[in-house]
């Protein structure tokens, strides 16, 4: 008799085994379309494990190396190595083990990736990598594992219970998240645990996102002292940095974005001492920075440039101190300052007033004086400046426009004025002012006699309407930023007198003048709508001003005039002012507190007949704190 036994193997049911990679220095490559649901043993060093397939094993380490040095593992493109229950790939306690992945790495249950108690392993996992697991993506948590390097330009994340990442004790730890890469627990995610958690003397920048999505909004856990986060422009942490109990020395650097679960959780909690927060410019903080209590020795260091305004607010009673790296002053009690404006901005804007105000009744001064009596003299007028910034005053850049109304009173050598402006002010720092200002009174027309120098000289006096908005960053708002706006008044009185002595040759006439002037303004105290109170502030400045021009009558309708200015002005006092960051009070002196200045103008009139003069004129002014000031007025003067 003979028996005949026929065994089928049906292809997509392979029987799992262990392919051993014993020979030193060798590459193992599985092809492009192969499935292999063997084990991959690698049992001597420096193999190298080129993967283009699928390795899928069931049970545990579908890729293990322990023990082992130089071993590299590329899981490519497309490519993918998984287990139906512990580890993917486990290379515990050995040296320079790397792995390079652009596919798959995933289990079931727990560690993708484990590197525990190695020295100088690498993971890259590079744009369309995936490394996941229910538990804890990758593990390097034993004090003994040094010097790992993690690379994450793809998605590493959990989807249950406990961290993504956890390099708890490992030191000397370097993870770089970069453009691009996402580090996160998964919505599905559950348990009190941070995404990350990283060691000692360890660095970790970012510049992707690193999200805790469960709801729990915890990202970054610190288990040892002196580690840097770097949080760089444009990347996300969302959820919690945390500062473990007696852990000391942690540099945590905001150019991005760090947020938590919502404004009143904490975004970033130190429960140890000497740590430092910096948050650098344009960088972005929602939620709280908790010093715990019996903290010490922490600082809040902030440097957002100079002029922004922000207000981060901190709980816990732990004693720390509080720096502006860009020179604005900042006040404890959370951490906040309030670019002002500050009262050198109110001293060169009222400045500009008085040099307008002179120069619209030297123009009107200008005129035939037999056209000066009972006529109205209509000038519209707008101007143009803006200012630089140093490392005491804010740039900013001014608009306006507006009317200068002179009417004569009969037989008298008196001039009632009225002048109305509206303007603009754009302060560095995301701060606009919008203002409407109202002056009156009267200008006193040659009443005193020198020689043949002519005195003259005018007082006026009102106020102004004043409308600001500024956009203050905050850790108190769910975006990080909050529109502040107050509205107040303020009360302005100018005054001037001057010397003319006047030439006249031809057709040419020559003028030259000497004045001083004299303002004064006063701002009542006031609160902006959050945070910010105002004690009243008042300045007093004077100025000293000589001048030249020259007029020419080109024809009988036609008169050029061309001039030059030079003008000192001080502030005399009111150089100190006050305010209030949501109840702690702080004075300053900030600012430049005298000008020099040089001014030019060019101007036409032209009479139409014996009742209507019409004329321009173009104004330019420079400083030495504002680049430049460039006005133009089109005006008539009508006889009724």
């Amino acid at each position: 008799m003979m028996a005949i036994v026929v065994v089928f193997l049906l292809p997509s049911a392979a029987l799992a085994g262990t392919d051993t990679h014993s020979t030193a220095d060798a590459t193992v490559t599985i092809g492009a379309g192969t499935t292999d649901n063997d084990k991959q043993s690698i049992t001597a060093n420096n193999v190298i494990l080129e993967n283009n397939g699928v390795i899928d094993f069931t049970g545990s380490s579908a890729v293990v190396a322990n023990s082992r040095t130089g071993v590299t593992v590329n899981n490519n493109s497309g490519a993918s190595i998984t287990a139906s229950a512990n580890y993917a790939i486990k290379a515990q306690s050995g040296t320079n083990f790397t792995i390079n992945n652009s596919g798959t790495v995933e289990v079931d249950a727990n560690y993708a990736i484990d590197v525990n108690q190695s020295i100088s392993s690498t993971i890259n996992n590079n744009a369309g990598g995936i490394i996941s697991g229910v538990k804890w993506a990758i593990n390097a948590k034993h004090a003994d594992t040094t010097s790992l390097t993690l690379a994450n330009s793809g998605k590493i994340f959990t989807t249950g219970v406990n961290t993504t990442v956890q390099f708890t004790n490992a030191t000397g730890t370097t993870l770089t998240n970069n453009s691009g890469g996402e580090i996160y627990r998964d919505t599905t995610a559950s348990g009190a645990q941070p995404t990350i958690r990283i060691g000692g003397s360890s660095t970790l920048t970012n510049s992707g996102q690193i999200r805790d999505d469960s709801g729990v909004g915890r990202a970054i856990q610190v288990y040892g002292n002196n580690t840097t986060i770097t949080n760089n422009s444009g990347g996300l942490i969302s959820g919690e940095i945390r500062a473990d109990s007696g852990v000391t020395g942690l540099n945590l650097i905001n150019s991005g974005t760090l947020k938590s679960l919502s404004p009143t959780d904490n975004a970033v909690r130190l429960q140890g001492g000497d740590s430092t927060v910096t948050l650098k410019e344009d960088s972005i903080l929602v939620g709280y920075i908790n010093l715990e209590d019996g903290t010490s020795d922490n600082t809040i260091q902030v440097e957002q440039g100079y002029g922004r305004t922000y207000f981060y607010e901190t709980t816990g009673t732990g004693t720390y101190t509080v720096q502006d790296l860009s020179g604005n002053a900042i006040v404890k009690g959370s951490a906040g300052s309030v670019g002002q404006g500050a009262q050198e901005s109110i001293d060169e804007r009222l400045g500009l007033r008085t040099y307008n105000l002179r120069s619209a009744l030297k123009r009107y001064s200008a005129f035939p004086k037999d056209l000066i009596e009972d006529e109205l003299y209509v000038e519209p007028f707008s101007y143009y400046s803006e200012r630089g910034s140093n490392s005491s005053i804010l740039s900013y850049e001014n608009y306006g426009y507006g009317l200068n109304l002179i009417y004569p009173l009969k037989s008298k050598e008196f001039d009632l004025i009225l002048t109305i402006e509206k303007s603009k002010l754009e302060l560095q720092g995301d701060h606009d002012i919008t203002n409407t200002n109202f002056l009156a009174g009267f200008n006193a027309r040659e009443f005193l006699s020198l020689g043949a120098w002519k005195t003259s000289g005018f007082f006026v006096a009102g106020y102004g309407l004043h409308d600001g908005k500024r956009r203050i960053l905050t850790n108190t708002t769910s975006s990080g930023e909050l529109d502040v706006t107050s509205d107040y008044t303020s009360y302005e009185v100018i005054t001037g007198i001057n010397a003319n002595y006047i030439y006249s040759s031809g057709i040419n006439t020559w003028n030259t003048e000497i004045g001083l002037t004299s303002g004064y303004s006063l701002t009542p105290d006031y609160d902006e709508s959050r945070y910010f109170t105002w004690e009243a502030r008042q300045l007093w400045q004077g100025s000293i001003h000589v001048g030249e021009s020259l007029t020419s009558k080109v024809s009988d309708n036609l008169t050029v005039t061309v001039g030059g200015e030079l003008e000192h002005r001080t502030l005399l006092r009111g150089r100190e002012q006050t305010y209030a960051i949501n109840g702690t009070t702080v004075s300053t002196r900030h600012g430049q507190f005298w000008q020099n200045s040089v001014a030019g103008k060019l101007g036409a009139n032209y009479s139409i007949n014996n009742n209507v003069v019409a004329y321009v004129n173009l104004d330019s002014r420079f400083s030495t704190l504002a680049r430049g000031t460039y006005g133009a007025t089109v005006g008539l003067k009508l006889n009724f």
